[in-house]
């Protein structure tokens, strides 16, 4: 739980220099650091949310068109 907190502040850290430094590169890269460790606590704590999701998107009902 603290290296969870430390990324949270990191990440606030960089979204608050974003436009000293450039916003859109440290922008995505601190919602990275923000969003990998949300991912892996809900992929714990809901193991089979993963496999639901790829399901639904896997099995589509009607194929989309070829251009």
């Amino acid at each position: 739980m603290k290296e969870l907190i430390k990324v949270a502040a990191f990440s606030m850290l960089v979204l608050m220099l974003s436009p000293l430094l450039g916003f859109w590169i440290v922008a995505l890269v601190g919602a990275g650091l923000v969003l990998l460790p949300v991912g892996a606590v809900v992929s714990t704590v809901f193991p089979n949310a993963r496999k639901r999701i790829e399901d639904s998107l896997l099995h589509v009902k009607a194929p989309l068109p070829v251009a």
